[in-house]
């Protein structure tokens, strides 16, 4: 691990990336992104930093910004492309305590520093800790304090004027007066009434989108929101009345509800997803989700849809394909396709023993694993107690642990992973379905698709230790698929 710099001083001629975040896309206040470019300019002259040009903008809240596509490859390319994170203000990093400790930790553990430039701290400074993990808990505390004062201040307006929170006014009403209220726009509410009536004819939501030109999302909030019936998302009475008769509201969802009931006879059949949870768009970074026996991409990226096969499948010529979802069988023959490449080249390929003999000291992943969760459980406990002095003795001691846990030091027999490689296939074939997505997220980190044109596969590093970086090469998965080793990075 390279060394990190203990002091500010020790800054001068590193490599300096910059992080800028905004809450929402425009946000131009006085911690937007001018703002906090100014802040990042100032201290990379003000150390004698190296310059890269590298810098990631990030549109998305800080409580959940490690969810992010930039946040991973912030993280990837740490070490390698850039020194030190330069980020303008603490609160701009993240504003999450755990997301900001482990942030720290892991660009350590890259060899990169992470430095706040308004308040002049640099993670890698021990006599500026307490400061810093004041400055990382701070950061959510004034987030979470600013969300109860939102939360009372729309409960209050709820109750005082009967009239929904939220900057955007439901569709087909605009707000008037101070305080503003919401009030009746006759143009848009014709639009509103010509979906509710639709709606009830027993046409479907994607076809009634498509006929009035509302997005499927936009046109769900309105079919489903009692604002129309002159009701509040709690119960209370609306100070707009019902602009919608009650009954044609109340007809709508009975219609739409036919989708969701059930004999009560019947028996809930809930299938259970393979890659539930592993499974990401390439294009996008967004996650996607089993349902209905297919996975989808909730409010599709433009180049998923593209990525879609042309014309239709031809065991069903009728079928158009729209690019939003795919039946789970196409995303779930990914992983005994991978096994098999990995299980066929550990056969033949006669230097396998020589590579897993080179490889065969490795770290200790159950220990990291166990650091990890322990290092979650000090941060909780520090939340609760604010004992600065139990924290740093805590990550302290789980530092030095973690060290020796990546020291080389445990070994796996060539033949046991020889034996454990060859077997992978049949292993998955044994497996009750049901019991699929444990085993896949044992082999996998995170499998990234392109529709049906692309699958990007990140194993644990388990599966590593067993030797799949040799032995993946440029498997090719179907006749649609071009599968591709990855570690974050398109290869």
């Amino acid at each position: 691990m390279k060394t990190l710099p203990a002091k500010p001083d020790a800054l001068r001629g590193l490599r300096a990336a910059a992080w800028v975040r905004e809450s929402t896309a425009g946000q131009y206040d006085n911690f937007g992104p001018d703002a906090q470019r100014e802040q990042i300019a100032r201290a990379v002259e003000r150390h004698g930093l190296a310059a890269t040009g590298i810098e990631w903008l990030v549109s998305h809240s800080g409580r959940t910004v490690a969810s992010t596509r930039e946040w991973h490859d912030m993280l990837e390319r740490a070490g390698q492309d850039y020194d030190v994170l330069v980020v303008g203000y603490a609160s701009r990093f993240a504003r999450d305590a755990r997301t900001a400790f482990n942030a720290r930790h892991d660009l350590h553990a890259r060899g990169a520093a992470l430095l706040f430039a308004d308040e002049r701290l640099l993670s890698s400074d021990d006599e500026s800790w307490d400061y810093w993990a004041k400055e990382a808990v701070e950061a959510e505390s004034y987030s979470r304090r600013l969300s109860r004062r939102v939360r009372e201040g729309l409960e209050a307006k709820r109750r005082r004027l009967g009239t929904p929170g939220g900057n955007r006014p439901p569709v087909g009403f605009r707000r008037e007066g101070r305080p503003p209220v919401l009030v009746v726009d006759p143009e848009r509410m014709a639009l509103v009434r010509t979906t509710f009536e639709l709606s009830a004819s027993g046409m479907l939501d994607r076809e009634i989108a498509g006929r009035v030109g509302l997005k499927l999302t936009h046109l769900r909030e309105i079919l489903t929101n009692p604002v129309y019936r002159g009701r509040l998302h709690r119960g209370e009475l609306a100070a707009t009345g019902a602009a919608i008769d009650p009954e044609l509201w109340d007809r709508v969802q009975l219609v739409r509800g036919r989708f969701k009931r059930r004999h009560p006879g019947y028996p809930i059949n809930r299938r259970e997803y393979a890659l539930a949870g592993i499974l990401f768009c390439a294009a996008c970074g967004r996650r996607l989700t089993g349902h209905g026996g297919r996975y989808r991409h909730v409010d599709p990226c433009p180049a998923f849809i593209d990525a879609r096969p042309e014309g239709p499948p031809q065991s069903f010529p009728l079928v158009r394909v729209h690019g939003h979802s795919y039946p789970a069988t196409t995303y779930d023959g990914i992983v005994p396709a991978v096994l098999a490449h990995i299980a066929a080249n550990a056969r033949v390929k006669a230097s396998v023993l020589g590579i897993l003999e080179e490889r065969a000291q490795t770290v200790d992943s159950l220990a990291l694993a166990r650091i990890t969760k322990e290092r979650e459980a000090a941060l909780a406990r520090y939340l609760n107690d604010r004992d600065l002095v139990a924290l740093q003795s805590s990550m302290a001691r789980l530092d030095t642990e973690e060290a020796e846990a990546r020291r080389p030091a445990k070994t796996i027999d060539p033949k046991t992973s020889l034996a454990y490689l060859t077997d992978l296939p049949s292993l998955w074939q044994e497996t009750a379905p049901e019991r699929h997505r444990g085993l896949a997220e044992a082999m996998f980190e995170r499998i990234e698709v392109l529709g049906t044109k692309e699958a990007i596969v990140h194993p644990t590093s388990e599966a590593e230790a067993h030797g799949w970086r040799e032995l993946w090469g440029n498997a090719v998965l179907t006749a649609d698929y071009r599968s591709r080793y990855g570690r974050g990075e398109r290869i």
